[in-house]
């Protein structure tokens, strides 16, 4: 993954907290919850792959351990184990907030995000002859689903909502656009 963390600490006043690198044990890498997140380039979906890999930020009394990015803003895993997305300006714009709940735990987010995943795919499978109820449907229950995983929702989630909303309105991107086509091969 390349994490391009010079928003988060030239304009959100964060700071990289440099970590002790350790050896990666076997059992580490038995239970690895990051390798099961596949980056989604289409999208700007990104993810570290071991947890030796983690970026620690701080700022004043927040501090974070950042596996991830895409196109909203920046994943991190809160003192508490839950997971939230530090929004870029883009994301900001979304959710007026700079800082937004995604799931209760990196376990919950790796499940969320494959649904999602599952859910893009589905797109895929009918891009050329989806009906607006059908995407509706896949949105429908990518939701109902996210919210599934969570056992006891004290929070709303207005991430996977605006993923479920990217997938209603049309908004998810499915494939390379001619631009990205034309630069690879050059």
């Amino acid at each position: 993954m390349t994490v391009n963390i010079d928003e988060l600490v030239k304009e959100q006043g964060f700071c990289v907290v440099p970590t002790e690198e350790k050896p990666f044990s076997l059992d580490e890498a038995r239970f690895n919850l990051l390798a099961y997140l596949e980056d989604y380039s289409k999208m700007g979906f990104s993810f570290i792959k071991v947890a030796n890999e983690l970026v620690e930020l701080r700022r004043e009394k927040e501090s974070y351990r950042l596996f991830g990015q895409c196109f909203l803003g920046s994943f991190v895993i809160g003192e508490e184990k839950q997971v939230f997305l530090l929004c870029n300006r883009e994301g900001r714009e979304v959710f007026q907030e700079s800082k937004v709940y995604v799931n209760s735990s990196l376990h919950t987010f790796v499940s969320s995000y494959s649904l999602f995943l599952s859910s893009i795919f589905l797109l895929k499978a009918k891009f050329y002859e989806i009906e607006q109820d059908e995407a509706e449907e896949i949105a429908a229950n990518l939701k109902a689903q996210v919210l599934a995983l969570e056992k006891s929702l004290e929070q709303e989630l207005p991430f996977w909502e605006h993923m479920a909303y990217l997938i209603e309105d049309d908004g998810i991107v499915l494939r390379d656009d001619l631009f990205h086509i034309l630069n690879k091969e050059q």
